[in-house]
């Protein structure tokens, strides 16, 4: 991982200046900073929780629980979800299940960020 963005830091530096304008450097440092970043288990724990808050005015949306003192870097442990696969929906709450995935996907997008 670590030749790998030397040898793209190498790479920018060469096309930088020549066919690019901007500050790749800062580009893919910013880039790289938020790649680990996310794949940190524990601020995606932090996440689910900040995603539950911002649509529970919704009613309907749920995140499973995050067990804070088993989850590390590597690894999140969550409680177990019972319920139904979703195939085994009839078509009525397939529909309605369709509908509440779509309002929630939106609302995210839109009005939580």
């Amino acid at each position: 991982c670590l030749l790998d963005g030397s040898v793209i830091i190498v790479a920018l530096k060469a096309i930088e200046g020549r066919y690019w304008n901007g500050d790749l450097l800062a580009i893919f440092d910013l880039v790289a900073g938020g790649i680990v970043q996310e794949l940190d288990f524990r601020n995606e724990a932090k996440n689910a929780a900040a995603f539950k808050t911002s649509l529970s005015f919704l009613g309907y949306v749920d995140v499973p629980v995050t067990l804070p003192e088993l989850t590390t870097r590597r690894a999140m442990v969550m409680e177990w979800v019972h319920g139904r696969h979703l195939s085994a929906l009839d078509p009525e709450e397939a529909m309605r299940m369709t509908y509440m995935s779509c309002e929630a996907v939106t609302a995210g997008l839109v009005l939580t960020g």
